[in-house]
């Protein structure tokens, strides 16, 4: 006879929001430069990221000229004027992406990243396995070597609006389930008291403040498209309907009943 399982397992992990999820990929290539070829003075609109697979050469920004070799990545961030030149004995051969991004975070402010690790993402392109209408794996390509760049990030180089905007997407994003703000601070490797104050010094309030308010303004728009009482607190993360009950009403000056009838 077949055994039949009597509980119900799930397993959820949940993802904190980061920058990136404002990014889109618009071109990639790959390129084996001639002895001394120059391109330059220019700039760009978007971020671009060059990742040199063999060879050497120069990259200026700023009036500063970089040494680049084989497993440096290079970055030209927007409206930037830059120009980068091969080596005439060792020219090099690159990848490289473009991509826009609402914001640019503290990792790619730098001229040169020292990165072999994403060498073997890279050779997909140089390898021609994507052509360009399969956009998910542009998409997947550019994620992954940003995700490998930001792990690879010091902590000390991460900014007091990382921290406290990770906490607030993370909110935003999971406030129908148990949230603890220790397990945030965890993950972002930071003490839960040091998270709150810069969430607070950020937003105002602290971020179990501010979970509650979206908690309510969520809910009070359930109530208002007919949902019941007791559904919307479990749709809204709340476990007692008669602790969401006394809550609404503080802010609202109702209880969640007469908001559902009103």
């Amino acid at each position: 006879m077949e055994n039949k399982v009597s509980r119900r397992k799930v397993y959820e992990y949940s993802v904190i929001p980061g920058w990136w999820h404002g990014v889109t990929p618009l071109h990639y290539g790959y390129e084996e430069c001639c002895s001394g070829h120059t391109f330059g003075p220019a700039a760009r609109q978007y971020h671009l990221l060059h990742y040199i697979l063999a060879g050497k050469g120069t990259f200026c920004k700023d009036g500063k000229v970089y040494p680049v070799e084989q497993g440096d990545m290079f970055v030209i961030l927007p409206e930037e004027i830059t120009t980068y030149q091969a080596d005439e004995e060792k020219p090099w051969k690159y990848c490289w992406i473009g991509f826009e991004a609402k914001d640019t975070p503290e990792f790619l402010k730098c001229a040169v990243i020292r990165q072999p690790d994403v060498r073997r993402l890279f050779e997909r392109v140089r390898e021609g396995q994507w052509g360009l209408k399969n956009e998910g794996s542009v998409f997947t390509l550019l994620y992954e070597v940003l995700w490998h760049l930001s792990e690879e990030r010091p902590r000390n180089h991460k900014t007091v609006n990382d921290y406290a905007g990770y906490t607030r997407n993370y909110l935003e994003t999971m406030y129908a389930k148990p949230v603890c703000i220790q397990e945030i601070a965890e993950v972002l490797h930071i003490d839960r008291r040091y998270l709150t104050t810069l969430f607070r010094n950020a937003y105002g309030i602290p971020p179990q403040t501010y979970l509650l308010q979206v908690r309510l303004t969520q809910a009070r728009e359930l109530l208002e498209q007919g949902y019941g009482v007791a559904e919307t607190a479990e749709m809204t993360g709340f476990t007692d309907i008669s602790n969401f009950s006394r809550k609404y009403k503080a802010i609202y000056g109702m209880c969640p009943s007469a908001q559902r009838s009103s």
